[in-house]
């Protein structure tokens, strides 16, 4: 998802107007949580949902099969999905269909049919709740046209993501909790990361489940990325004991190994310079950014703060938006004056620049990058929490002539 020979453009965007464009002319942007400078990609903002409610997240995905990327979103009591090129938005499920709040899905083909279908976790603000299902696409013209069956439960469940943890090309299942059972400010049990692997038939039969550990306490989200060499993927925690990276040997153990230190609440992989990063939010929900930079030789990730002054850091996403061949970070809060930036660091994590993208227009509670368009560039969707909406970042850099 690269963007390839693009222009370097002088244009800051701040609070944009669905379907506006901000005029090379627009001078100096919004200054920010911590002053903010005129950075070099062009956006363009979109609006493609208003009312929505607690936008709790977005994902990408084509759920037709015509080769187009999707959003797929969910707010605390629907599943929708919006179809490229135009964003016409589909109900999946509808309120009423699971226990709320939806918080977290994650898209698949999960019985090998060729269609996306949807693990989606529901209930997380219940104590003694926290529902797992599979949201099955049926076949085009079927009623109905999409089903539910139940996975498991766990409660206050609060993020799933599919990943190869065993290294057989198959992807499992990962769930991580919120809180352990009985936890209240972290304090008591900690949070159990669980493993499900997709049965032969998973409409009737059970899901295997493993406990990959028993280790995080407010562990607010995670990642999958293969940290050494091999063929399977590790999976990186942030949650108050910092962040941990989990790997399973051959036996169905598991071992975790202290990669950073702090208690961060997102986690985000980018690459600059050819070394990788890690940014996260820090603390859990809080005003800091911080990135992290691989040093070979040991386990612990150097790390740099590059933010102080944001109000409920929620998400992250990196991609090489200005197609200088390094990704930058794009940064999205809520809460006070809320908004969407973009932080331009080093291969060391250094702050070199940033620019704001949306200055008070969302209150970001999830936000994707990817190309929606399939022009090469990669744009950033947002979904809001009190501004109820979901708005498309259109990256319209300018693109050089070789």
């Amino acid at each position: 998802m690269k963007a390839h020979a693009l222009a370097i453009g002088i244009v800051a965007l701040a609070a944009l107007d669905a379907g506006q464009q901000a005029p090379p002319s627009a001078g100096t942007p919004a200054a920010g949580p911590a002053g903010f400078t005129p950075g070099p990609p062009t956006f363009r903002a979109q609006e493609i949902a208003k009312d929505f409610g607690v936008g709790y997240a977005v994902v990408p995905g084509d759920v037709n099969g015509d080769k187009k990327t999707d959003i797929l979103a969910i707010s605390g009591t629907e599943l929708v999905w919006f179809q490229a090129p135009n964003w016409e938005k589909t109900v999946i499920l509808p309120a009423g269909t699971t226990t709320a709040d939806n918080v977290t899905l994650a898209p698949h083909d999960i019985d090998g049919d060729g269609r996306l279908d949807v693990a989606l976790g529901a209930g997380w603000t219940r104590q003694n709740t926290g529902t797992l299902q599979w949201v099955k696409q049926n076949a085009p013209g079927t009623t109905p046209a999409w089903e539910v069956f139940p996975i498991s439960a766990e409660p206050t469940l609060h993020r799933i993501k599919w990943a190869d943890v065993d290294g057989d090309t198959k992807p499992e299942l990962i769930v991580a909790p919120l809180h352990g059972k009985g936890t209240t400010n972290a304090q008591g049990p900690a949070a159990r990361l669980l493993v499900f692997k997709t049965p032969a038939n998973p409409k009737t039969d059970p899901w295997p489940m493993e406990v990959a550990g028993e280790a995080n306490h407010l562990q607010h989200n995670f990642l999958a990325m293969n940290i050494d060499t091999d063929a399977q993927q590790e999976l990186v925690t942030a949650g108050h004991e910092g962040l941990t990276s989990w790997k399973r040997a051959k036996d169905g153990t598991w071992a975790r190994t202290a990669i950073g230190e702090g208690s961060p609440g997102e986690v985000k992989l980018g690459r600059v310079g050819g070394r990788r990063l890690l940014a996260t939010v820090e603390p859990w929900h809080g005003a800091g950014v911080a990135v992290y930079a691989e040093k070979p030789g040991t386990p612990l990730w150097t790390k740099t703060t590059i933010e102080t002054a944001l109000t409920q850091g929620h998400a992250l996403g990196w991609a090489d938006f200005d197609g200088d061949g390094n990704e930058e970070l794009a940064v999205g809060w809520r809460s006070g004056k809320p908004g969407v930036a973009i932080y331009f660091v080093d291969r060391d994590g250094a702050l070199k620049s940033k620019m704001m993208l949306d200055d008070g227009g969302m209150d970001t509670e999830d936000l994707i990058v990817g190309d929606f368009n399939g022009d090469g560039r990669p744009d950033i969707v947002a979904s809001g929490r009190a501004t109820r909406n979901i708005k498309i970042y259109w990256n319209e850099t300018p693109r050089t002539q070789k």
